[in-house]
């Protein structure tokens, strides 16, 4: 392999069972939702469920006056939608791969190749200003690249025959000739990508937890209450079906704080808002009282923050004469 007369690259036929076999360097799918999902997780909730049974019961005997909370509910709603729908548009133009061509070598021939029709063993030629497309080994050559952007060190780094180029880091020098290892999603800067783009599926808000926990709560308690008001107006007293659940919704709907959810959404909004003209990236407007949580921040040397799980296993002390 170190005589380039001797690298002829793969064949056609290789290139196909590669893909075949799914190792072909396409980009990772994006971990964010859908843009459906998004409209059903803000519609489709519990304290939404409690005044579309209320709304039910007022349209049913015509007591449209009486739907004065709509707007408050309807806009809680469109907020939430409108929030991470901008935050998923973001979300998924992120990508650290900026390169759309590589050239390599087939059939014993350089061509250039779109980067996401590249496959595992590809080989690749490499020189000055290419980003380097997927993790891979030097073959032939020797460069110096900058990997700036997976480890935050400014300082350049010489690669030489058998070394690991990473994927995302750029060449600055020289050339080389390099086999695809690691293509697709199991590249170190795919999985870059898709911790920055996941999100959790719990609720990471704890006030917007403890509104849904309360509105849980009063949800339950205001049935039996509910009934027993509707019965007591309508079988007791012998008053009217509208009548009597004009009088029922008017003692339970303020035991229900719809005013407290759409303060705290507009709250979050505005806050939201306000870190995007910082070109602070999202995830849903939520993830602002996380971050206002925040005490403590751990970076490294570089600035780069890291995730906080490594500890220290032992101390050793150091003679002077060795420092």
């Amino acid at each position: 392999m170190n005589d380039l007369r001797n690298i002829v690259g793969l064949t056609n036929e290789q290139v196909e069972i590669q893909k075949r076999s799914g190792l072909s360097n396409t980009a990772v799918k994006p971990l964010s939702k859908t843009k459906l999902q998004i409209i059903i997780s803000n519609v489709f909730t519990y304290f939404n469920l409690v005044f579309a049974i209320i709304t039910i019961l007022l349209i049913s005997v015509k007591s449209y006056r009486d739907l004065t909370f709509l707007p408050i509910i309807i806009a809680n709603i469109l907020i939430g939608i409108i929030q991470e729908l901008r935050a998923k548009k973001v979300l998924d133009k992120l990508t650290m791969i900026n390169t759309p061509c590589s050239l390599a070598i087939r059939n014993g021939k350089r061509v250039k190749i779109p980067v996401h029709e590249l496959v595992k063993d590809d080989i690749v030629i490499f020189k000055a200003g290419n980003q380097i497309s997927a993790d891979c080994i030097i073959i032939k050559g020797d460069v110096t690249v900058n990997e700036a952007l997976l480890t935050g060190e400014a300082d350049e780094v010489h690669k030489y025959e058998g070394d690991t180029l990473m994927s995302g880091s750029f060449v600055v020098s020289g050339q080389c000739y390099a086999r695809l290892e690691k293509v697709g999603e199991e590249s170190y800067i795919s999985q870059l990508t898709l911790e920055a783009k996941a999100s959790k599926k719990e609720e990471q808000s704890k006030i917007i937890r403890s509104l849904n926990k309360i509105v849980k709560i009063v949800g339950i308690i205001i049935i039996p209450i509910g009934i027993t008001l509707f019965y007591q107006q309508y079988i007791v007293q012998g008053e009217s079906a509208k009548i009597s659940i004009q009088a029922m919704v008017a003692a339970i709907i303020g035991m229900i704080p719809e005013g407290l959810f759409l303060l705290a959404s507009v709250t979050l909004a505005i806050s939201a808002m306000k870190l995007a003209k910082g070109k602070v990236l999202l995830h849903d407007m939520k993830s602002i009282e996380t971050l206002a949580r925040v005490d403590t921040l751990c970076v490294d040397k570089t600035g780069t923050i890291t995730d906080g799980t490594m500890k220290v296993i032992d101390m050793y002390l150091l003679n002077k004469k060795m420092i």
